[in-house]
């Protein structure tokens, strides 16, 4: 005969057992789900992170810079090495891609005399063989990795010539390289004092070299060799003649070609006694020719204006002080470590702040949503306590009549509301996206209605015996008790109202009262392409929900579920 106490405990262990089972089965799921939904936010802040050409082939991750201590070099992006055609099978591409890789570099040293001088010596660099590969192979027919060997290579050689190498080539030297200096006054004067080849720069600091490139070049140019192996820093100097004076100075344009290192530069503008200095840096970000501008600090770094400079600052008088010339110094700073990682991921989020006027558009947002928060507080909390601790003729009806209104579309609504707005005198202000909140919302009124429905009457009656008027009961007695269904409404609102987009689009016309989400349209408008740059201006709006939910979700949760039993 079986013990029954030996059964029993046989059943507890098997009961805690399937707990336990169902307990982290419940887990997993969550787990799962959790990364299910948070997968668009993992892809919208990775892309934040990226530059123009890591959009596409697609990636979940950016892919993180080399850390670069000489240049210039030889380096292939992902998506410029040699990729297999659909119609090529594995093995037929594994097998044939080094052999007619090894011809073409063979091929490609063959050319070295009709080379340019300073291609000459990279001929026999494997990734310049890899670039002019992937070229090649984007009009090369499938059929030739199905055939001998050496008519596939035959017919990948006879299409390199000299000039499509060197074409090859200036896409994948990365280098740091100084061409046009141009200056701009107020009065919209622009100078181009000298040559881009024969601008005197000359190195003061650090372990660099200039080297011109004038011949057989798309650009003129002045290339710098640097290595940080013992030095932090490098910096280049030049004189050049401009017979302006301080007051007429605008801003300074440098076109140059950066290395895809992004390490950091600064510039130093000295003119007529005075010294100017960049707030900011530059990132040596592309491989690309691009064009930096900095541009003395003006009324203009205070507008709405799409902001395509960097800012200087007048710091004092200069030690330069020579009539009719000027002085620029630019210093590149060595990325050490993680820098350079870091300097890529902030740099979308810089040029975000630094194009539109983020900290004005925040501004408003915040403004906007302090206002809508205390008016909806305000307003649904007093017409609650009206209809759930008064009693007066006409209740329930005014409350259905007020359910009702929810069945109404905002569209319907629309065009009335602007026509009162406008004769209000209120277009173009602020006033038409908070003051209507004053007024209550029906399901924020509904909401707190059933939650003080459940508020014992005991508690209202002894606050009469003591004295209390109807607003002494609903200040003192009923808000303390609600706290949580405010805190709901609280979040409710601020995320209406942060997220809103048709509001501010229909009532303001001027950039200056623009909440953040108008303004990130705006950006839209102007960074079109740019999907890194609308990617992180989104990360941006995105991140104070997220705090804010994780912030308040236990009175929201306790407010939503306390709402639920209440009534």
């Amino acid at each position: 005969m079986v013990n029954p106490l030996y059964k029993r405990a046989k059943g507890l262990s098997r009961t805690k057992g399937l707990s336990l089972i169902r307990r982290i089965t419940m887990h997993i799921v969550l787990v799962l789900g959790s990364l299910l939904f948070s997968a668009p936010f993992v892809w919208l802040v990775s892309t934040s992170a990226k530059t123009p050409e890591e959009l596409y082939p697609p990636r979940w991750l950016p892919i993180p810079p080399d850390r670069v201590t000489e240049s210039p070099y030889i380096r292939l992006r992902n998506n410029e090495r040699p990729a297999r055609p659909l119609r090529v099978a594995d093995d037929d591409w594994d097998q044939q891609r080094p052999l007619f890789t090894e011809a073409i570099s063979a091929h490609i040293v063959s050319l070295k005399p009709k080379l340019p001088g300073y291609v000459q010596p990279h001929v026999a660099h494997p990734e310049l063989a890899e670039a002019v590969f992937a070229r090649l192979l984007r009009r090369a027919p499938a059929e030739l990795f199905t055939r001998p060997t050496a008519e596939g290579q035959r017919w990948f050689t006879e299409r390199i010539e000299a000039n499509e190498v060197k074409d090859v080539f200036d896409l994948v030297y990365c280098r740091v390289a100084f061409s046009e200096l141009v200056f701009v006054s107020w009065d919209m004067r622009i100078e181009t004092p000298i040559p881009p080849e024969q601008i005197p720069w000359r190195v003061i600091d650090g372990d660099a070299a200039l080297t011109p490139r004038t011949k057989d070049v798309r650009r003129v140019s002045q290339e710098v060799r640097y290595s940080f192996a013992e030095h932090d820093r490098f910096t280049v100097q030049a004189e050049l003649p401009l017979d302006w004076s301080f007051d007429e100075f605008k801003k300074m344009r440098l076109a140059n070609h950066a290395d895809r290192s992004w390490h950091t530069f600064h510039a130093v503008f000295e003119i007529d006694g005075h010294r100017l200095e960049s707030t900011e840096p530059a990132y040596a970000a592309t491989d690309r020719w691009q064009d930096h501008t900095w541009q003395i600090r003006s009324y203009e770094d205070d507008t709405v204006a799409v902001k395509t400079w960097i800012t200087l600052r007048d710091v004092g008088p200069a030690e330069y002080n020579t009539p009719g010339k000027v002085r620029v110094t630019i210093t590149y700073h060595h990325a050490k470590g993680f820098r350079a990682a870091y300097n890529k991921f902030i740099s979308n989020y810089l040029a975000v702040g630094n194009r539109v006027p983020l900290g004005r558009y925040v501004g408003n947002s915040v403004f906007l949503v302090l206002m809508n928060i205390f008016g909806q507080l305000l307003g649904s909390s007093l017409a609650a306590y009206a209809f759930a601790r008064l009693r007066w003729p006409g209740r329930e009806f005014c409350f259905v009549l007020l359910l009702a209104t929810l069945m109404v579309p905002p569209q319907v609504t629309l065009i009335p509301v602007f026509l009162i707005f406008k004769n209000l005198g209120w277009f173009n202000t602020l006033r038409p996206l908070y003051i209507p909140s004053f007024a209550g919302s029906a399901f924020f009124i509904f909401l707190l209605r059933q939650f003080m429905r459940g508020i014992p009457t005991d508690l209202e009656d002894s606050a009469k015996i003591d004295g209390c008027g109807y607003f002494g009961i609903y200040w003192q007695v009923i808000l303390p008790l609600i706290k949580p269904a405010l805190a709901t409404i609280a979040i409710f609102t601020f995320m209406a109202v942060w997220n809103d987009f048709m509001g501010p689009l229909i009532f303001i016309t001027d950039q200056e009262l623009y909440p953040l989400s108008l303004g990130l349209y705006a950006l839209h408008a102007v960074m079109l392409g740019q999907h890194q740059m609308l990617m992180a201006a989104a990360v941006l709006m995105t991140i104070p929900v997220i705090i804010l939910f994780f912030a308040a979700q236990r009175q929201f949760i306790q407010g939503i579920t306390l709402t639920g039993l209440k009534g």
